[in-house]
């Protein structure tokens, strides 16, 4: 052995180690294929550099080699250290230069060392490559030990069998093959074509980052969450919430409880930037729903809004302000009182205290969604307002002692105000605790389950029933007491669902792969099926009835003021499209009830009649309405007509789709 191989055994020996040390499974058979894996790989990979004349061939080849390989085993680090397992698509939705930049603060010195090891890596390599001895093996014997190092690997050769078992799932490509009723899946969701709402009470929304039941448990962890112990007396609380794939990190469960599907999409790749690329944006949401009732919502998080795409999505998806850490840090008394990932959460729920007392003055209902971060993992933050847990010293617990104690209190003042008697509080976790300081703690084998708690309502359902955060926001909506007509692809509402009714098979891998689909290509937006959308369209192409006035492009949408008449416009023709099962998506804001109507020509001529339109009421307000297109012409000029009343308009979205 060569003395490149000794140090570059050394140097991967050490991430490796590591690696399994966090692994939430430590077993010695594991243990033994990771460290048999990556001998035999920097033995045959420096074996193939040997046989490569030296000079800035060798050099070129072997740098490369030898960065993807330390990049392999330190990426494998990080996925360990921050979840306890190998890579996955919670990983992978996270690898993204805008995550790594915003993430940088909390994990700076952990960065730190992964760069300097890397840079001892690559040094090693730079100091020996021309002192290695030329391997006698033979390059087709070499390439086999490289493979089968590989195959050792117990993470890559998991997740080679589960992409395996994903190939062998039958695919989905188009919306017959999908067995709904089968598959507890809603068809509706698709299209939620009576996109109209009526307000009910006030939402106020909390997630608590990473909070899962088991540290309300008494025989744990005495005296450790006493608030929310109360809390769970004072109000309905389900001891059955149960985490699904795609809602096992902050953004994923987010969409999963506010959109009733989870962050489920056909490519592994991409990071949180799938967000950037209107993924989902067709879902109908809680805040949607509440946003068309007339409702005002404000996001509050301490961490930053671009981290994760939490602000596009949520302004996507009905939230008039997000707020988060660049947005809230001028507003606390000492701006360097932050930790890692923004703000404490003492001035989180300070800050919230403001807006829910501006919120409830404006006397508009209003929905004030909170995301804490003091439970980050693996090892949390706790707020300096706050005294350590006495039982146990450990930092995460102590930032959960901390989290209840502050939450305790911000009830206790909301509770205070006279807006509370009409607002409606929910507790839940975002998703399971990560992989942190505590988890040696828990119980072997322990039920693990979201928490989930409902103040100030008068409606419950049974305690044990099977729930999922896809059943959040239905069940949510009626516990406002809003009216509406929306579907949500997975989600059950739990007050109208018998107990064996909501039992589901949520691993169906059928269930899964309909769901990717489904998301994918029929709940999000696939720009080169887009034929027409007023952001990219110039409105000399469109055509303006006369009794239309004032038009213009402001903010990302389409105003105008209309005398009364004959109020409509034309779009341009579309040449070349072909419109069956196309969705015209119409978000419009208007100060009085009005009849819409979509007019078009079919290849059987009748021109813009009654019989070739598509009507739809629409109330006062934000409403959002879908039309059907079938059978239109292929050239066809769409005709929008929004009635006889005089007003100004304000049309926020006007697309075509095709599905």
């Amino acid at each position: 052995m060569s003395s490149m191989q000794r140090i570059q055994l050394i140097l991967f020996f050490m991430p490796v180690a590591g690696a399994h040390y966090y692994s939430l499974d430590r077993g010695l058979l594991s243990v033994f294929f990771a460290f048999v894996s990556v001998s035999l790989i920097v033995l045959t990979s420096t074996a193939l550099i040997s046989r490569i004349e030296q000079g800035t061939v060798r050099n070129t080849i072997g740098f490369v080699l030898i960065y993807l390989l330390s990049f392999y085993y330190a990426s494998q680090f990080l996925s360990y250290y921050l979840q306890g397992s190998y890579f996955n698509q919670q990983y992978l939705f996270h690898f993204n230069l805008t995550t790594l930049r915003e993430s940088l603060a909390a994990y700076y010195s952990l960065m730190f060392l992964i760069v300097s090891w890397t840079v001892c890596v690559l040094f090693a390599f730079y100091y020996f490559r021309d002192r290695l001895p030329r391997s006698n093996y033979s390059l087709p014997a070499l390439t086999g030990l490289f493979v089968l190092a590989l195959m050792l690997d117990p993470g890559l050769r998991s997740s080679v069998v589960a992409m395996a078992n994903s190939v062998l799932t039958p695919r989905i490509d188009s919306l017959d093959a999908i067995a709904w009723e089968e598959l507890d899946l809603e068809q509706d969701a698709l299209t939620n074509t009576q996109f109209t709402a009526t307000a009910g009470k006030n939402l106020l929304f909390v997630f608590l980052e990473g909070f899962e039941a088991t540290y309300t448990d008494e025989n744990l962890f005495p005296g450790l969450t006493p608030n929310l112990q109360a809390l769970n007396e004072e109000g309905w609380q389900l001891d059955n919430m149960q985490q699904v794939e795609g809602s096992g990190w902050t953004m994923a469960g987010m969409v999963s409880s506010l959109c009733g599907t989870p962050l489920l999409y056909e490519s592994s790749f991409g990071g949180n930037e799938v967000l950037f690329s209107r993924l989902l944006d067709k879902a109908t949401c809680l805040p949607d729903v509440l946003n068309s009732a007339g409702y005002q919502q404000i996001f509050m998080g301490g961490a930053a809004l671009s981290f994760a795409s939490k602000g596009s999505f949520l302004r996507e998806h009905g939230f008039d302000t997000t707020l988060g850490r660049h947005e809230l840090v001028g507003e606390i008394e000492d701006p360097n009182y932050v930790t890692g990932w923004g703000l404490y959460d003492d001035s989180l729920f300070s800050q919230a205290l403001k807006q829910f007392a501006s919120l409830a003055a404006s006397e508009q209902p209003f929905n004030l969604t909170l995301l804490t971060v003091d439970t980050h993992h693996p090892i949390g933050e706790p707020s300096a307002s706050c005294s350590e847990y006495d039982q146990i010293d450990n930092s995460i617990l102590h930032a959960v002692h901390c989290t209840d104690y502050l939450l305790g209190e911000f009830l206790d003042q909301i509770k205070a105000h006279p807006a509370y008697e009409d607002t409606v509080v929910i507790l839940v976790s975002d998703h399971l605790a990560m992989r942190n300081n505590a988890f040696p703690l828990f119980p072997e084998g322990y039920q693990r389950r979201l928490y989930f708690n409902v103040l100030n309502s008068s409606v419950a359902a049974e305690q044990e029933i099977f729930a999922t955060p896809l059943d959040i926001s239905p069940t949510v909506l009626q516990l406002l007491g809003v009216q509406h007509d929306v579907a949500f692809l997975t989600g059950l509402n739990l007050l109208n669902t018998p107990m064996k009714d909501a039992v589901r098979d949520i691993y169906d891998p059928n269930r899964l792969e309909a769901i990717r689909y489904i998301n994918s290509n029929h709940l999000s937006t696939v720009e080169e099926n887009i034929p027409f959308s007023l952001n990219r369209q110039a409105l000399d192409d469109m055509e303006f009835s006369e009794d239309i006035a004032n038009i213009r492009y402001n903010g990302g949408q389409l105003q105008f003021d209309a005398a009364t008449g004959d109020t409509y416009f034309m779009l341009p023709a579309l040449a070349g499209t072909q419109f069956n099962d196309a969705m015209l998506y119409l978000t419009i804001k208007n100060d009085e009830k009005l009849n819409a109507a979509a007019y078009f020509e079919t290849e059987l001529g009748q021109g813009y009649s009654e019989e070739n339109s598509v009507q739809r009421y629409i109330e006062v307000g934000l409403n959002r309405i879908v039309f059907e297109l079938k059978g239109v012409a292929t050239g066809s000029r769409i005709r929008i007509d929004l009635g006889h009343l005089p007003g100004r308009y304000s049309i926020r979205e006007l697309e075509i789709r095709a599905q």
